[in-house]
């Protein structure tokens, strides 16, 4: 069975695939700020994402192309073992690919 860093690789590369497959151009970089959301009354689960990638210098906004809720479920499941592994409770990240193709994430969190 995989660990826990294992399987937070394969979720950010499965994110990273959907961000590569809703683009139908080449392009230079590429970033999504996923955020997320848990109802502390109901329990309920909500994921955003906005995406964009960078041709010649210019951004473009685009939605990204998935089935159903993999989005979700992946964020969500990335987030469960995130906050089981080290507590940590983030409410958004960025998921990016530079220019040389090396993906970049940054975790934040409430400051409260």
């Amino acid at each position: 069975m995989s660990n826990s860093i294992e399987t937070q690789t394969e979720i950010l590369n499965q994110l990273l695939q959907v961000m590569h497959n809703s683009v139908d151009e080449p392009y230079d970089s590429m970033e999504c700020i996923f955020d997320y959301y848990k109802d502390p009354d109901d329990g309920s689960v909500s994921v955003g994402e906005k995406f964009s990638y960078q041709i010649n210098g210019e951004v473009k906004s685009e939605y990204l192309v998935y089935d159903g809720l993999m989005v979700s479920n992946l964020v969500n499941k990335l987030h469960n073992i995130m906050t089981a592994h080290t507590g940590s409770n983030w409410k958004e990240f960025i998921l990016s690919l530079d220019e040389k193709g090396r993906a970049h994430t940054k975790f934040i969190y409430d400051e409260s």
